[in-house]
């Protein structure tokens, strides 16, 4: 049944289960698309493993056993190569862990095992996570599938690419000041950052801890819905997971919006952000008028400025101090120079920035609740998706600001408050590239995120 990969991965699990497709023939097509990879997004192709497990279901479903629980039955998934594979070579996108093969999938990677997932690849990243544009000078970069002169964002760049291509049907990112948003919107899928803890980090490479997020990219709203139900919950080998209950998050995505108050958040998201992008957001937010939510103004308060508080910087140096300097010629450049930045860093500044981010969550959380917002809306990126040579773009009204700050300017604030996430397309701009809308919600309230984004989806942007 060939061209099943074209479909929603939901689609692809009923078709497996129903006896339309085996599973065999999914993992097979998805091979072959995957070797014919034009887009660099493609690093290890796990043939082998991908046909094993797709013979292990369709064993399962001829002998009757009943896969029910399987949310993720047939669907053949590519891995960011931030996240540990067993036996299969594992680098972090950079040359120090250039020949690193973990013996021990990560527990993400086993959670969608367990619900039927198929890996088939290990897909690009930018080098250990640290960027938004998926340009890797060790193992090859990754472009834009709708404009290949242009980047397809990043850290999960080539998740964002295999989905976009129908490589793959899911492709779980990770999510440090926009990682996963940030290729959704340039790729036109979704995807979504879970809320801090909600998903097990055991296994994947850490940039910087306390901001660190796993989750669901996909090309549908219900893909990531069905994705979180077998990412999330209890017990897990991370202690950051607290066991909050998982809900049967697709099973909720009403189109009914009744009740749900969505604050527009004007100040900084939308006056920073370009007038075509603007026009498609505004009409993503009249589809969850339409849907039934009150929409009202609300001034998300933006962080002050930090100075030497930069999180990633002094986090993402103490994950790399065995290397860092010693191994800088075996480090690529934007890396190193972010690297550099940290020699001298004082521990106090950085526990300042801490202290100051647990308050300024907690004072955001209350003013949301003050206002009775259930969930606030936003333009995910700026700007159409900068050439791949690009170094520096305009942004905020600054000529020069450097690529990878600018492409998470609207989407890290969500990663210091751990808020949920959403990025889901909402058309295109004026350069025929995706637009994204960035939909977030308060705290383990995910089920607000997918509904919201699953009436956008509705409206067909």
């Amino acid at each position: 049944m060939s061209g099943l990969l074209d479909a929603p991965g939901w689609e692809i699990s009923r078709a497996v289960r129903c006896g339309q497709a085996s599973a065999t023939e999914v993992a097979q097509e998805a091979l072959e698309r995957l070797a014919a990879d034009s887009w660099g997004a493609v690093w290890v192709i796990t043939e082998e493993r991908a046909l094993r497990e797709a013979a292990a279901i369709d064993a399962a479903l001829a002998a009757g056993e009943a896969l029910d629980e399987r949310v993720l039955l047939g669907v053949p998934v590519g891995w960011k190569d931030l996240i540990d594979t067993a036996g299969v070579r594992t680098t972090y996108g950079s040359a120090l862990f250039r020949d690193h093969v973990p013996d021990r999938d990560a527990e993400v990677v086993e959670r969608l095992a367990g619900a039927g997932g198929i890996t088939v690849a290990k897909l690009a990243t930018h080098e250990l996570a640290w960027g938004t544009t998926t340009q890797n000078p060790h193992f090859g970069s990754c472009r834009n599938p709708h404009d290949t002169g242009r980047v397809p964002g990043g850290s999960s760049g080539g998740s964002g690419v295999a989905l976009a291509t129908a490589m793959v049907a899911a492709a779980p990112g990770t999510d440090t000041g926009g990682s996963i948003r940030c290729p959704a919107s340039c790729c036109g899928i979704v995807g979504l950052k879970p809320t801090y803890g909600r998903v097990s980090l055991a296994g994947i490479r850490p940039l910087c801890t306390t901001l660190d997020h796993c989750g669901p990219m996909g090309r549908s709203v219900r893909d990531c819905a069905l994705q979180l139900e077998a990412l999330a919950g209890g017990p897990s080998r991370d202690p950051r997971v607290p066991g909050v209950p998982v809900e049967r998050w697709s099973e909720s995505l009403s189109a009914d919006l009744r009740g749900m108050r969505v604050g527009v958040a004007e100040r900084y998201f939308f006056e920073n952000t370009a007038a075509d992008i603007v026009a498609r957001v505004r009409a993503a937010v009249d589809a969850l008028a339409e849907a039934g939510a009150e929409i009202v103004e609300f001034d998300l308060e933006w962080p002050t400025p930090m100075g030497e508080g930069d999180p990633f910087i002094p986090e993402g140096a103490a994950t790399l101090q065995e290397f860092w300097p010693a191994r800088r010629d075996e480090i690529g450049p934007d890396v190193a120079r972010d690297l550099a930045l940290s020699d001298g860093m004082a521990a106090v500044p950085f526990a300042a920035v801490n202290q100051y981010r647990i308050e300024y969550a907690g004072r955001m959380l209350e003013k949301a609740r003050a206002a009775g917002v259930d969930l606030i809306a936003t333009p995910t990126q700026a700007q159409t998706p900068p050439p791949v040579e690009a170094l520096t773009i305009p942004y905020a009204g600054h000529p020069d600001v450097d690529v990878t700050y600018a492409m998470c300017g609207l989407t890290l604030v969500f990663n210091m408050l751990g808020w949920p996430a959403v990025s889901v397309p909402c058309g295109r701009d004026d350069a025929g590239l995706p637009a994204g809308i960035q939909l977030a919600a308060l705290p383990w309230r995910e089920d607000h995120c997918l509904a919201a984004a699953a009436a956008v989806e509705a409206a067909a942007l």
